[in-house]
């Protein structure tokens, strides 16, 4: 269910009425029943791929945590567990990939499986039961929210482990956690110790928590419906008609990729952590205006910050993280991101992507040991810090290209990866740097997200919700912004994934 429809709107209202009339287990049950209503709503048939995760780790858990478990018992259940959870994970997103790769290296001819369309035949789902479905050329459906249901389960049954929370016996409290509906579909990945603590200690919902929840959700709704769906249309031709668009073009709709992502998904983190609030959980924030930074560090301490410090704290620290030298260290941030690029996607060009993010990561780790840097950073001024900025955005605006690059197939994305960089380089025959620029809106409208990035990430949501007619200001505006500038809704991005 889509947050930017009318269905939802209805769905939301009830469940805040209800949900809020309601007390203790009772409302722990509506919250339960409704999020699974919203999932299964446009997910029918994936909804037994979550049951079947939530039962596998609730289980796992409690015999992590049983008392009279060795130490190897213990680390067999994880593995259960952490088994389970990777194998529904690389099954659905990424068995087709595995295949592609295998056939290319060995000159193979092996075909997926779609075990889905096999179930729909069994039980005669067709939607023309005199044609049943090919399992070997229908394609596997990746079920809406997959790889982030599956981190955040996954992730508790290691925290158990650790011995950093205790198994939760209720079943009710635990398949809440996992299915809660504000950020079950694409996030936040909110950590077990954050839920539970709220769950157990509700915040009461005060005046002020409105006020802070309503601001957050209708930014959020800006976010996506203004600037994220606009955006969207330059993206779009752009990354369709780039052969015909001269560098400075191709540079623009690059650029505002990165802008739409953002918008996108950060608007989407803002009305679910703000929903949940309404109800009495404080979700930490997933965003902090990364794209007004100076440095690629920066820029991942404060972009989709749950993805970022779960793969730091579950794969980077575990692998020794920066204590073994500089090989080691490296070597983790490479492994790190590779994993990284993987998670988002099933295609070559997602892996170039974390592989990308690893090159900056460790290239800016060389620079940041140097007195050269330290020099810069207390001499260097305003002249080095917007140097800095540009420089980052320039760099990571090969990333966006890789990351949203057109794919027909596997592997054919990376042929448009190159021949976008091949422009944006002015390294193509016909290259030409400028011969005019149809993008002159989408320019100011850059320039307009990077302005009043700077401005409001020196500000919070809290500050401006509770600083007297700011609110008021701030919601009018949103709303105005949301009408008049509103783009057709288009759906979120991060579904995907």
């Amino acid at each position: 269910m889509q947050f930017n429809s009318i269905h939802f709107l209805i769905f939301f209202f009830i469940s805040i009425i209800v949900g809020n009339i309601l007390k203790k287990t009772w409302q722990k049950v509506f919250l339960l029943i409704g999020s699974i209503y919203f999932y299964t709503y446009t997910n029918t048939y994936f909804i037994a791929l979550l049951v079947l995760s939530t039962v596998i780790d609730y289980f796992a858990a409690i015999a992590i945590d049983n008392e009279n478990r060795t130490e190897k018992q213990r680390k067999i259940f994880l593995a259960i567990s952490v088994f389970f959870n990777l194998l529904i994970l690389g099954y659905f997103k990424y068995a087709y990939l595995t295949t592609d790769i295998i056939n290319n290296i060995f000159s193979s001819n092996l075909r997926t499986f779609n075990v889905v369309a096999y179930y729909v035949n069994l039980f005669g789902l067709a939607p023309d039961q005199s044609k049943p479905l090919d399992v070997f050329l229908e394609r596997i459906v990746l079920p809406v929210g997959i790889s982030f249901y599956t981190f955040q389960s996954m992730s508790y049954t290691v925290d158990v482990y650790r011995k950093q929370i205790a198994a939760r016996r209720s079943f009710i409290d635990f398949s809440l956690y996992v299915a809660f509906f504000p950020q079950l579909v694409a996030g936040p990945i909110v950590r077990a110790t954050t839920f539970f603590r709220d769950l157990d200690h509700r915040l009461s919902v005060t005046n002020e928590d409105i006020q802070i929840a309503i601001t957050r959700i209708l930014i959020g709704f800006m976010r996506k419906l203004v600037f994220a769906d606009n955006l969207g249309k330059v993206v779009n031709h752009t990354f369709t008609n780039y052969q015909n668009m001269n560098a400075i073009e191709v540079w623009t709709g690059a650029i505002a990729f990165g802008w739409q992502i953002y918008f996108d998904f950060a608007g989407y983190t803002d009305i679910a952590i703000g929903i949940a609030r309404l109800f009495g959980f404080k979700f930490d924030p997933n965003f902090n205006f990364p794209m007004t930074i100076t440095n690629i560090t920066d820029h991942w301490s404060k972009w989709h910050i749950s993805f970022s410090t779960w793969i730091r704290d579950y794969i980077y620290i575990p692998l020794g993280g920066s204590r073994g030298g500089n090989f080691i260290t490296y070597r983790n941030i490479f492994i790190t991101w590779l994993f990284g690029g993987v998670w988002h996607g099933a295609d070559y060009h997602y892996i170039a992507w974390g592989v990308w993010q690893a090159v900056m990561l460790s290239a800016h780790r060389v620079y940041a040991q140097t007195s050269i840097r330290n020099f810069l950073n207390e001499k260097g001024g305003f002249l080095y810090k917007s140097g800095t900025a540009i420089f980052t955005m320039f760099c990571l605006s090969f990333g966006f290209v890789m990351f949203r690059a057109q794919t027909n197939g596997a592997g054919t994305a990376m042929y448009h990866v190159k021949e976008m960089f091949k422009s944006m380089l002015l390294l193509t025959e016909n290259s030409r740097a400028l011969d005019g620029y149809s993008n002159y809106d989408y320019g100011i409208l850059l320039v307009i997200c990077f302005a009043a990035s700077s401005y409001f990430s020196k500000k919070n949501i809290e500050f401006m919700s509770t600083s007297g007619n700011k609110l008021l200001y701030a919601n009018i505006a949103a709303l105005f912004l949301i009408l008049i500038f509103g783009a057709e809704a288009q759906t979120f991005m991060y579904f995907q994934f």
